[in-house]
């Protein structure tokens, strides 16, 4: 008798076999033959998670313009002028205020305030800082090796300060790629215009401000001190106006700053220098109609004396400390020289005694080096305020014979107060000239390393939408085997059945 088989074998051949064991050939053939349900789900998945991401993911994607620039004017962390600089200072309100006055942007001041950050940064010098941070953070590192990378660290760490980078938040400031790229650079060209014009970037120069004059009834005396002191300021202000950059080559009025420096040294030695010391020489022809002068001038004198003595013992202990440190390393020295003598058994103590002489040899250096400058600082004020005694001093009475000193004094106070207020107002038209100068010439505060350029945008948005995509595809692909499979065990049921 023949055996009678089902027309469809494929189709009702179990996958689990008798003794329970899977058919792996039968398994991929039933999910090949269902490969459009794997297929469609697949695609369903990924259609799935790329609405997800644009109607939800893409919304908290942050997108931002950064504009990095060099600042050029830092000192200790401080404008010309001496003000201490922070970088909140480049987008602080009164600066977005005024760039908001001008109408040059599509936002509200108060907007862009939120929207903007600003921060020290310098992608150059962050390697090493990473670097010499895992030497410091190893426990294994040589004391020798941590204070040189301590010593490193903050010397990048300060010449990091010198970089800045401004970020721009577009979404906060409802503003495209365009738009804040030039936000960016007119936030930055503001600043540094309201900087010049505020003088910050100036060095501060202390000059007088008002005319010289002398008040009727002053005594002679305190008007040619006056004088003085007014020269001096002066002098000055000439001078640190002459240390700022391209002020040597300035001419006003056909004048230099070396012509003004001259007019001062001229005006000094000829005119108010022997003028006041031939009052002073005179004090008492000037005190007979002014008693109190007399009272003055010796209480000056007094003080003087006594600040004479002062310097006088300071120069003389820091002669004693140099002879006293030049006489520690000859005595040093013949240590060392004895220590070289001895035997082969100490050898290591001569050898740690020479690096003991040498290194205080080096601080004695320093330690002299210092003591020096101070004595040089001191004997200099000391012949300054022995060249102001004496001129307190004055002469005998007969040098001049029977000059009318009161009458020659006041005759030439015209001519000092001339020459003082025509000098005063040469400097003040230098001062205006070198600002103007400055404001022509912004691109002192700041140098752009790079334009502004965009970070976290299309680029993030699309690795972001890729890796979503990827995993997307993964799960609709397990999840169409997966109904694959129960869908052929569905059917291989219903068949025995």
């Amino acid at each position: 008798m023949n055996q009678q088989y089902p027309a469809n074998s494929a189709v009702t051949t179990p996958v689990v076999g008798p003794d329970d064991e899977i058919n792996l050939t039968d398994l991929f053939r039933n999910i090949w033959r269902q490969r459009g349900l794997v297929i469609g789900v697949t695609l369903f998945m990924g259609v799935a998670v790329m609405a997800f991401h644009f109607f939800k993911a893409s919304f908290s994607v942050p997108q931002q313009v950064e504009y990095p620039i060099a600042l050029t004017f830092l000192s200790d962390g401080k404008y010309p002028n001496g003000t201490v600089f922070s970088p909140r200072d480049i987008i602080a309100p009164a600066v977005i205020n005024a760039l908001a006055a001008r109408g040059e942007i599509a936002v509200s001041a108060d907007k862009l305030v939120n929207a903007l950050n600003v921060s020290y940064s310098n992608s150059l010098y962050q390697e090493s800082e990473d670097k010499l941070n895992e030497l410091l953070a190893n426990a294994k590192t040589p004391q020798e090796i941590r204070t040189a990378a301590d010593t490193a660290l903050t010397e990048l760490h300060d010449k990091s300060h010198g970089f800045l980078t401004l970020s721009l938040n577009l979404q906060e400031a409802g503003l495209n790629v365009v738009q804040g790229t030039e936000v960016l650079t007119a936030v930055v060209d503001t600043w540094a215009q309201l900087s010049i014009e505020r003088g910050l970037t100036n060095v501060d120069i202390d000059r007088p401000l008002v005319a010289f004059s002398a008040v009727e009834g002053t005594n002679l005396i305190d008007v040619y001190d006056g004088a003085t002191t007014y020269l001096e300021a002066l002098r000055s202000a000439v001078s640190k106006l002459s240390k700022m950059p391209g002020s040597g080559s300035m001419v006003v009025d056909g004048r230099t700053l070396n012509d003004v420096r001259r007019q001062l040294v001229m005006l000094e030695g000829s005119d108010i220098g022997p003028l006041r010391e031939f009052a002073y020489s005179n004090s008492s022809e000037l005190a007979a109609k002014d008693p109190a002068i007399m009272v003055r001038l010796f209480s000056r004198q007094r003080l003087l004396r006594l600040e004479h003595e002062r310097l006088t013992k300071l120069v003389a202990s820091y002669d004693s400390a140099l002879n006293q440190l030049s006489s520690t390393s000859t005595q040093d020295l013949n240590k060392t020289a004895g220590s070289n003598e001895s035997s082969g058994a100490q050898f290591d103590q001569s050898f740690l005694d020479s690096l003991l002489v040498l290194g205080n040899k080096l601080g004695g250096v320093e330690m002299r080096q210092d003591l020096f400058k101070r004595r040089t600082a001191a004997t200099e004020e000391l012949l300054e305020l022995e060249k102001e005694i004496a001129i307190l001093a004055g002469s005998d009475d007969k040098t001049y014979g029977n000059l009318d000193s009161q009458s020659i004094l006041k005759a030439a106070l015209e001519g000092v107060e001339t020459n003082l207020n025509t000098i005063q107002q040469q400097l003040d038209n230098f001062i205006g000239a070198y600002r103007e100068q400055t404001l022509q010439s912004g691109g002192q505060l700041f140098v752009a390393d790079a334009a502004p350029v965009v970070r976290g945008g299309s680029f993030q948005m699309g690795r972001k939408m890729g890796l979503h995509l990827a995993l997307g595809i993964i799960l609709g692909g397990m999840l169409g085997v997966m109904l694959a499979l129960i869908r052929a065990a569905m059917l291989s049921s219903r068949v025995k059945g």
